[in-house]
């Protein structure tokens, strides 16, 4: 049906189509396109860019790795050496200050300066001493010596192992923080505290308060009563008579002290050993043919010497130039032997003046 509708319609076309004049036929002229000029688009002008300064590349640096860092360690405090009364510690001297301090390393490696306990020995500077301190002793220079000897005499701990006790009376530290202990040598049944004292190196500290207080007086009347140490040789005498120049005696010239002990190899050091002659007259003595002499015989005879009163006279063992205050053995030795001697001192007639033993 649809294909008869569609064939009707082109026939019905066809012969409209064939209706009306028929033209001439000849081809159909081509018509001449006619051509637009081509206009060139017109650049719209571009603004003048500003140049872009051209940027220097500065080198960068190699950035450095930051170490990182160390983790801290904890700190640990040591603990501090716990001490207790009525308990002997044994230390080691590594110094000594004077003769009644010392510096000593605890158990645990710390090192603490003792004050030891109950005593005073004399200041070794005469300045620093003080009249009537020690009795009624007014002879500060005197006292100064028997200071230097108190120093010799504890001077035999340094390096040794000792014993240190402290006192609840007194507690465990002094005004200045030092420990303040009795001090045991050379075994810890020995109380070297007491001996100062009862050698005339100390007297009682009775400003303070301890145990052994009673114990130590007694030991500084006994020193007191014989004159022992610093009791005998700066002692208050009523004076004796005047000796002359001529004079071949006199008691008032005296042994003040003799240092046996020189620091070092005795041998090496001789004039580390010296005898300490000291006038207490009210006058000079000469002293030409006068003898010093120990107990194994050696005989030294003073030079023509006159001590003034007042003075202080050293006899050094070894060799020297002699001077004022000052002697020489000239033995090139040792002489005092450190375990124990006796210094004898004659006058010229060989009367026996006086005689210092250790």
């Amino acid at each position: 049906m649809r294909k008869f509708v569609l064939i009707t319609i082109l026939l019905a076309l066809l012969f409209a189509g064939c209706s009306g004049e028929v033209e001439e036929v000849g081809p159909t002229p081509t018509p001449t396109p006619t051509v637009t000029p081509m206009h060139s688009p017109t650049s719209t002008p571009t603004p003048a860019m500003t140049p872009t300064p051209m940027m220097t590349n500065t080198p960068m640096e190699t950035p450095q790795a930051t170490p990182s860092p160390t983790p801290m360690q904890p700190t640990t405090t040591p603990t501090p050496f716990e001490f207790e009364y009525g308990v002997k510690y044994k230390v080691l001297v590594v110094d000594v200050i004077d003769g009644d301090t010392i510096d000593v390393k605890l158990p645990d490696g710390t090192v603490e300066r003792v004050r030891m306990l109950g005593v005073d020995t004399p200041e070794t500077t005469a300045s620093k001493n003080k009249a009537g301190e020690y009795g009624d002793i007014t002879d500060l220079e005197c006292l100064a010596q028997w200071g230097q000897n108190a120093k010799q005499f504890t001077q035999k701990l340094y390096g040794k192992y000792v014993w240190i006790e402290f006192d609840s009376l007194a507690g465990m530290r002094g005004y200045y923080g030092r420990l303040l202990t009795y001090v045991y040598y050379p075994d810890e049944n020995t109380d070297f505290t007491a001996e100062l004292v009862k050698q005339g190196y100390a007297r009682v500290y009775v400003e303070g308060t301890f145990e052994k207080e009673s114990e130590y007086v007694s030991y500084q009347d006994s020193a007191i009563s014989n004159g022992v140490g610093l009791w005998g040789a700066c002692a208050v005498t009523t004076p004796t008579p005047a000796p002359t120049e001529t004079s071949t005696s006199g008691t008032c010239v005296y042994i003040l002290n003799v240092n046996y002990d020189a620091p070092g190899n005795d041998n090496e050091n001789p004039n580390g050993e010296y005898v300490v002659l000291k006038n207490s007259c009210s006058s000079s003595v000469n002293l030409a043919g006068w003898v010093l002499e120990d107990d194994a015989g050696h005989k030294y005879v003073f030079p023509p010497y006159t001590m003034n009163s007042g003075e202080t006279l050293y006899i050094y063992s070894g060799n020297g130039v002699d001077s004022t205050g000052k002697l020489y053995w000239g033995y090139g030795r040792a002489i005092w032997n450190n375990g124990g001697d006796t210094a004898y001192l004659y006058d010229s007639t060989g009367n026996l003046v006086d005689s210092y033993s250790w």
